[in-house]
């Protein structure tokens, strides 16, 4: 399908491209704050040496855990207040926690900054949730997946550029502190907490007055937990999404496995201290790692709805396990940095390309009434999936990263996946991919 027009009318829709203003100067910001904290975290020597893959497991679950958590209950809390208020207060807040982490940060490990960035990092659930949930307050029906394909490509740069920039500060020597990059960032959070106010009205994002949930909040905590169970029971009458779903779920925990070995194989086994006291090269690595991640994010959204259409979503499932088990089998047996850098972009295409996937058939093979509860607990599996594999290699892998006994374990587990996914939804597919392609005759009955 053609989507020139839908462009042209999202460039010419204002209240549209305020609202990817929005999501742009935010995203940004992200970017550069996570560029500046891993920086810190990872090469300050004020908190010693780096060399403990349970250290960089527990700093990313301690960061990203409150995300995680948060997740099932944010719409809790966007379907009864104001969304632009909740967007430019949480751009706020995050501005000004970053006047704390920017004092704290230089003073070595402190809880404080530690606290100040998990609050910044669960906010960001209200930003990203709250202007995927405005969009049909600001665009047509008929523009949304356009519009929905386009903020999210063009916020996945912007991240990119954040990212790309702190980097390149910390590589070209500048002397910006890590204090500084931070503080750039909360600029960037001002100015998207600036832009949501001064473009939009208190109700102009939603939720409409006569659409609102009502309710207590408490209430709508309880409602949320409890339909969260009643969506996985709902998944037992599912089985095309929910294998879909559990195969996510391993492959976020091998997918943390992979990730601890990466960062620990930067950080020691190929690191040589004596021609790089300054960790240049390792940084330029973890950079090309970043970039090259977001290009398979980007390269998968592109070939995920024609490789579909083309042989299914059940066969491209399939193939996607069996990338990922040949690139990591290859890992093993090279644990070279190109070979590294080669294995994340494939790795991101798969993986994004059975999130695509798994979105899609919770959209088509789940009733409505049950679809946002799946969600949720598809969110939860997820994120808890990846915390699993990254404390899974904390106690697996050595301080060098050095362990192709354990790649070679990870390749098998996909392998299995594989074998096991293509028996087990034979008669399963995630969806009928056929309704969506304008060569098909006929439409074949849904197998959901």
């Amino acid at each position: 399908m053609r989507t020139d027009g839908h462009v042209r009318n999202l460039a010419g829709n204002r209240r549209f491209r305020q609202l990817l203003a929005v999501r742009l100067t935010s995203q940004a910001a992200d970017g550069m704050f996570q560029a500046s904290l891993a920086l810190s975290v990872f090469f300050n020597p004020a908190l010693g040496e780096a060399s403990d893959p349970f250290r960089y497991a527990a700093a990313v679950a301690v960061l990203l855990g409150p995300y995680s958590l948060l997740g099932p209950y944010v719409g809790t809390v966007l379907d009864r207040f104001s969304r632009r208020n909740l967007i430019g207060g949480a751009n706020l807040v995050r501005a000004a926690l970053m006047i704390v982490i920017c004092v704290t940060l230089a003073t070595g490990f402190n809880w404080t900054w530690v606290l100040c960035a998990m609050i910044v990092l669960a906010a960001n659930r209200f930003v990203l949730a709250g202007l995927a949930a405005s969009h049909p307050q600001v665009v047509p029906e008929r523009d949304l997946v356009t519009a929905n394909s386009l903020a999210s490509t063009l916020g996945a740069l912007a991240y990119g550029l954040g990212l790309a920039t702190t980097g390149v500060t910390e590589l070209l020597h500048s002397g910006v502190s890590y204090s500084m990059l931070a503080l750039a960032a909360g600029c960037g959070y001002l100015a998207s907490a600036m832009v949501v106010a001064a473009s939009f009205r208190r109700g102009g994002l939603g939720p409409v007055e006569d659409e609102a949930v009502g309710g207590g909040m408490w209430r709508g905590l309880v409602q949320t937990t409890a339909g969260m169970w009643a969506g996985f029971r709902h998944l037992g009458r599912r089985r095309g999404p929910a294998l879909v779903m559990a195969v996510q779920g391993l492959h976020r925990f091998l997918y943390g496995i992979v990730f601890i070995i990466a960062i620990a194989l930067f950080m020691g086994f190929f690191w040589d201290i004596e021609s790089d006291p300054r960790r240049t090269t390792t940084i330029s690595w973890l950079l090309v790692l970043a970039v090259l991640g977001n290009v398979g994010v980007l390269a998968a959204a592109l070939a995920t709805p024609r490789a579909t259409r083309s042989w299914g979503p059940r066969n491209w499932i399939v193939m996607l396990m069996a990338l990922c088990a040949v690139v990591v089998a290859a890992l093993a047996g090279t644990m070279q940095p190109v070979m590294f850098a080669v294995a994340v972009l494939l790795v991101n295409i798969a993986s994004q390309g059975l999130k695509i996937t798994v979105d899609t058939s919770i959209q088509r093979g789940v009733e409505d009434a049950y679809r946002g509860r799946v969600f949720s607990v598809n969110d939860t599996v997820y994120n808890v999936g990846y915390l699993g594999g990254l404390f899974a290699a904390a106690f697996l892998v050595p301080k060098d990263g050095y362990a192709p006994g354990t790649l070679l374990g990870v390749a098998l587990a996909y392998g299995l996946i594989c074998v096991g996914y293509a028996y087990l939804a034979r008669d399963e597919a995630p969806y009928d991919a056929q309704t969506w392609s304008p060569a098909a005759t006929e439409a074949r009955p849904s197998t959901n």
